[in-house]
């Protein structure tokens, strides 16, 4: 790796930091992965849980005939590049997700989708944040591309630097709403609700009785606005508090 992309990685993701205007930020991002063969990129994100789940993209210059492909076929629930999304924390490839565990038929059915169309690596940066904010940059490339810890370190820290000043100019996934305030108690309950307990053996294990077990996790559901326990127990995880 060449000490002016190291340079000019540093660079883009102070400027991003900063108060650098969002179509040069995404210019010099895509200039910048481009020296290193990934020729095409994606930025987006998604928050929310089920029918309020909301997906947005940041900017794309995916192909158009692969974006109609992609769409025709139906890949997003299935991809297994997204999912490793959810599963990881730091830059992973496309190669190396195929070798990391055995792939569904469907999810082996879109590896070969994408040879076919031309694709020979993508590198993904997972992004996580508040009440399931989940978000992820995409770079490809049509030729076989190696990178060195170096290259992928910046890699890593220009795509987090878009994508978060991308998601600020916009405000996306911030939010609004005042964390709710559970008694040390309701947390305790609600984390062995968590993990399958019944009152009974939620008083047995912390020493207390039934009903009061009962109490503590009917107040940790109203506090939320939750009408059943699994529900509860989501939006409890998506504040971090269990």
């Amino acid at each position: 790796m060449s000490a002016d992309f190291s340079a000019r990685a540093l660079a883009l993701a102070g400027a991003c930091a900063g108060g650098i205007e969002v179509h040069s930020a995404v210019a010099e991002f895509r200039e910048l992965i481009e020296t290193l063969g990934l020729v095409h990129s994606v930025c987006g994100a998604w928050t929310g849980v089920s029918a309020h789940r909301v997906h947005r993209f940041f900017f794309n210059d995916w192909p158009e005939d692969w974006l109609a492909l992609y769409n025709e076929r139906q890949i997003f629930a299935d991809d297994p590049f997204v999912e490793e999304a959810r599963r990881s924390m730091t830059l992973y490839l496309w190669s190396e997700v195929e070798t990391r565990r055995p792939l569904t038929p469907r999810a082996q059915a879109v590896y070969d989708i994408g040879r076919d169309y031309g694709w020979r690596e993508v590198v993904g940066v997972p992004i996580h944040g508040p009440m399931g904010y989940q978000g992820l940059v995409s770079l490809a490339s049509f030729e076989a591309v190696t990178f060195s810890p170096q290259e992928r370190a910046c890699l890593d820290l220009i795509s987090r630097a878009i994508h978060e000043r991308c998601r600020r100019e916009i405000g996306f996934g911030l939010v609004s709403e005042d964390m709710p305030k559970l008694t040390a108690r309701e947390i305790e309950c609600m984390q062995w609700v968590a993990v399958g307990k019944t009152d009974w053996e939620i008083a047995q294990v912390l020493g207390i009785s039934r009903s009061t077990a009962h109490f503590h996790i009917e107040g940790a559901k109203r506090k939320l606005g939750s009408s059943s326990r699994s529900e509860c127990v989501t939006r409890l995880a998506l504040y971090g508090l269990i």
